[in-house]
C-alpha cells in the first residue's frame, strides 16, 4: 500500500475515490471542504453504485476493506494534524475539530470509563502542551490529543478535567472508595484547590517535591483508593521567569515522574490505571511571531477577553454562565513584559491541544 502526503492525497482524491488510512481522522479537516466522507467501504460502494444521479466530488473511506481492492485505490496518509500548521484552520473549523477529537469537557467520563485495577491515579500537570510533550515528553507513552473546549486557563481548565460530579465522587460509586490528594498548592489558601479535590475522603497533602509524594504514596493504603496529584508544570514557567526556560528538562521530568509513578505502584504489587493530563499549554513568545491585536493596559490577560467582544479573530465561549472572547492564534492583546516567556488563554494548537496518557499496571 502506498504512502503519501496530504497534498498527494488531495490530487489522488480528484481523479478518483480512495480507500484511505489515516494517523489520525482530524487530517480531514485539512482537505477540501467539498471532499465526501465515508466511514466504511461499503458505504462509499454503495453511493457510487446508487442509480440516482450523484455529484462528482471526490470521495474517501476511512478504512481499508480488501474485497473492493479491485474497485478502490487503497493508500495511506502520513499526515501529522496535530502541528502548529493546525493553526490555519484551527478556528474557521472549529465545530468540526471538536466532534473529531476528545475534548477536555469529556475527560472525566473517559477516565472514569478506563478506570480499573485496584488503584487509580490521576497526575494532573498545571501547564503541559500537546507540542512541548510531542518534542520532549516520553515517546513509549501514548498520549490522546485533547482539545481545552474553552478558556486555556488553569481555573476553568482544571475543573473541567475533574468534573461535576468529581471524578473522585464518581470513581466512590466504582468502588474506589477511599481517595487521597497531594497538591503543590497550599488548600487552606486556594479555592481552586477545595473544588478539585472535591469528594477525596482521605485529605489533602501539601507537599513541596514529587519525591515527598512518593514517599508519603508508599505509606498510603492504595487497594480500592483513587489517588490524585497535581503537579506544577511549564505554566509556573511562562510567567515572571528571568531567564529563557528549560521547557525541555521540564517536560522530561514529568514524563519521568509519572513514570515512576507506575514503577512504584508496581512494585507493590498493586494494579492500576494511571493518567496523565493537563488543564492547558503554552504558547512561547520565542517561538512565534506574536502579533499586537490592540495596545491594552500592562495588566489585562494577554490572550483573552472577559464578556462577549465583537471580532472576526475571537472565539466566543461560555464556561459556567460566564462569558469570554478567545484571541486566536498569533495575537495578543498587549506588550509581553521581559520575564513572560510564554501565554496561555487563548486559542492555539499550542495552548489548546494537551496530551491524555493512560498506563496501566502490570
Amino acid at each position: 500500500m502506498r504512502t503519501l502526503g496530504l497534498d498527494e492525497l488531495s490530487a489522488l482524491l480528484e481523479r478518483s475515490p480512495a480507500m484511505v488510512q489515516l494517523r489520525h481522522r482530524l487530517s480531514l479537516v485539512f482537505l477540501p471542504e467539498e471532499v465526501q466522507t465515508f466511514d466504511t467501504v461499503e458505504e462509499l460502494i454503495a453511493a457510487l453504485d446508487s442509480p440516482n444521479p450523484q455529484p462528482e466530488l471526490p470521495a474517501i473511506a476511512l478504512s481499508v476493506d480488501d474485497r473492493f481492492i479491485h474497485r478502490l485505490l487503497a493508500v495511506r496518509c502520513d499526515h501529522d494534524p496535530f502541528t502548529s500548521d493546525l493553526n490555519r484552520i484551527l478556528f474557521p473549523k472549529i465545530e468540526q475539530v471538536q466532534k473529531m477529537v476528545l475534548c477536555q469537557s469529556q475527560v472525566p467520563d473517559w477516565i472514569v470509563q478506563n478506570a480499573a485495577g485496584d488503584c487509580v491515579i490521576l497526575f494532573l500537570v498545571d501547564g503541559l502542551g500537546l507540542s512541548d510533550w510531542k518534542r520532549f515528553g516520553k515517546s513509549e507513552l501514548f498520549c490522546e490529543p485533547c482539545f481545552v473546549d474553552g478558556l486555556t486557563v488553569t481555573s476553568q481548565g482544571m475543573k473541567r478535567i475533574v468534573g461535576e460530579p468529581t471524578v473522585a465522587v464518581r470513581l466512590a460509586e466504582k468502588g474506589y472508595e477511599r481517595s487521597f490528594g497531594f497538591s503543590y498548592w497550599e488548600r487552606e489558601e486556594e479555592q481552586l484547590t477545595d473544588q478539585i479535590f472535591f469528594g477525596v475522603t482521605e485529605g489533602v497533602t501539601k507537599v513541596r517535591s514529587f519525591e515527598e509524594a512518593l514517599e508519603a504514596l508508599d505509606k498510603l493504603p492504595l487497594e480500592n483508593s483513587f489517588v490524585s496529584i497535581v503537579r506544577e508544570g511549564l505554566d509556573q514557567l511562562c510567567h515572571r521567569h528571568r531567564d529563557r526556560p528549560d521547557v525541555e528538562a521540564t517536560v522530561q521530568q514529568l514524563g519521568d515522574e509519572f513514570l515512576a509513578l507506575a514503577q512504584r505502584v508496581q512494585e507493590r504489587g498493586i494494579s492500576a490505571t494511571l493518567f496523565l493530563t493537563a488543564d492547558h499549554g503554552i504558547l512561547w513568545r520565542h517561538e512565534h511571531n506574536l502579533r499586537l491585536y490592540e495596545a491594552g493596559s500592562s495588566n489585562v490577560p494577554p490572550r483573552y477577553y472577559e464578556g462577549f467582544m465583537s471580532g472576526n479573530l475571537l472565539w466566543r465561549v461560555n464556561f459556567l454562565g460566564n462569558d469570554y472572547s478567545l484571541l486566536t492564534y498569533p495575537f495578543i492583546r498587549r506588550q509581553l513584559k521581559s520575564t513572560e516567556w510564554g501565554v496561555h488563554g487563548g486559542l492555539s494548537f499550542e495552548e489548546s491541544f494537551v496530551p491524555l496518557a493512560k498506563l496501566t499496571v502490570p
